[in-house]
């Protein structure tokens, strides 16, 4: 199989292409029809949030959308260059994300803490 990326401006009208590529993926990938709403409400989480830290933030960076169908797993990264926004606003978005994904992991990205979110899944 292969990765996919897409590199986007931090901007809402951009999250459903993200969308939409994401369940793309994971239809191809062989990901089971029952999970592909799972990816999707993950992924626009995710790159919603990005997009909103950027605002937040008001960087003018680029996010980024990786998608790894290789393996036994579906991977989603998204990565964005802000530096650490708030945190209050995205528990009720980061509770709902990880009961979505098999496993959700934050860690730092290019602009600092929360930078990169990586999803997975299991085929």
């Amino acid at each position: 199989m292969s990765t996919v990326t897409l590199k986007f401006a931090p901007a809402a009208e951009h999250v459903r292409t993200a969308r939409l590529i994401a369940v793309a993926v994971a239809r191809r990938a062989g990901l089971e029809e029952s999970r592909l709403d799972d990816v999707r409400l993950a992924v626009g989480e995710v790159c919603a949030r990005a997009v909103r830290r950027c605002r937040d933030t008001l960087v003018r960076g680029i996010v980024l959308l990786e998608i790894d169908d290789d393996g036994p797993r579906l991977q989603v990264v998204v990565t964005d260059q802000a530096g650490a926004g708030p945190v209050e606003e995205e528990e009720i978005g980061w509770a709902l994300i990880q009961g979505l994904a098999d496993s959700a992991v934050v860690s730092a990205g290019p602009g600092g803490t929360g930078g990169t979110v990586r999803l997975t899944w299991s085929r």
